[in-house]
C-alpha cells in the first residue's frame, strides 16, 4: 500500500517538472524574439531613413507652376505675302532701269531759313531803326570865381574851393596883353544845374558871375 502512494506522488511530481520547465522554455523564447525584433526596428530606424533622405531632397518640387509658353507668331496672311512679294519685284525694275551714276536725291530735307524773333525782327521793314540820339549841347554854364595875375594864388583859391566838394579848374588866359589865372567852377550842361553850387558859393562869402560858353566842335 506504502509503494502505491510512494509510486503516485512520484508521478505527480514528474508533470509538475515538466510544466515548469517549459514555461521557462517559453519565456525564454520570447525574450530572443524581443530583442531580435527591437534590434531589426532600430537597425530599420538608423540605416532606412538615412537612405531615404536623398530621395526625398531630390524630388521635384511639385507646387512651382510650369514655364509660360512662348505664344507663337501668328502665321502671315497669303495677301501680305503676295504684296511684300510685289514691292520687292518693282524695287528690283526701278533699280535696273535707273541709269549709272545718277545721284540719289538727299533723304534730308533742305534748312529752314532762321527767323528772327527779336525786338527788331519783329518790327516791319527790313532793317531796324536806329534809335534817335539827344541833341548834343552847343554850350555850358560856369561859374567864374576869379581872375588873378599870380598863378600861385590861383592855386590857392582853387585848393579852398575843392574842399567845399565842388568840381573846380583853373583856365589860363591873355587879356589887353596879360596873362591871367581864371579859376572857375563847372561845367554846367544847363543854367539850372549851376544854382544848387551857387548857393554853397554865397553862403562862403564868395561871389561869383554865372556865364556861358560855347562849345567847341
Amino acid at each position: 500500500m506504502a509503494r502505491r502512494e510512494s509510486r503516485a506522488a512520484r508521478h505527480e511530481a514528474a508533470p509538475a517538472r515538466k510544466g515548469r520547465s517549459g514555461l521557462f522554455t517559453g519565456l525564454l523564447v520570447g525574450l530572443v524574439i524581443g530583442l531580435v525584433v527591437a534590434a531589426a526596428l532600430a537597425w530599420y530606424f538608423s540605416f532606412g531613413t538615412q537612405g531615404l533622405q536623398p530621395a526625398a531632397e531630390s524630388a521635384p518640387d511639385v507646387g512651382a507652376p510650369p514655364p509660360a509658353a512662348t505664344p507663337a507668331k501668328p502665321p502671315e496672311p497669303p495677301s501680305a505675302r503676295v504684296e511684300s512679294e510685289g514691292e520687292t519685284k518693282v524695287a528690283e525694275k526701278a533699280a535696273q532701269r535707273k541709269p549709272p551714276g545718277t545721284p540719289a536725291p538727299p533723304t534730308g530735307s533742305a534748312p529752314k531759313p532762321r527767323i528772327d524773333y527779336t525786338f527788331y525782327g519783329i518790327l516791319p521793314g527790313d532793317k531796324p531803326a536806329k534809335p534817335v540820339e539827344p541833341p548834343k549841347p552847343t554850350e555850358t554854364w560856369w561859374l567864374q570865381i576869379a581872375a588873378l595875375k599870380n598863378p600861385a594864388d590861383a592855386d590857392k583859391l582853387k585848393a579852398r574851393l575843392a574842399l567845399l566838394g565842388l568840381p573846380v579848374s583853373t583856365q589860363k588866359i591873355d587879356s589887353a596883353g596879360q596873362t591871367l589865372y581864371r579859376v572857375r567852377v563847372g561845367p554846367y550842361k544847363r543854367e539850372d544845374d549851376a544854382f544848387g553850387d551857387l548857393d554853397v558859393l554865397a553862403e562862403n562869402n564868395f561871389e561869383p558871375r554865372l556865364f556861358k560858353e560855347p562849345v567847341k566842335p
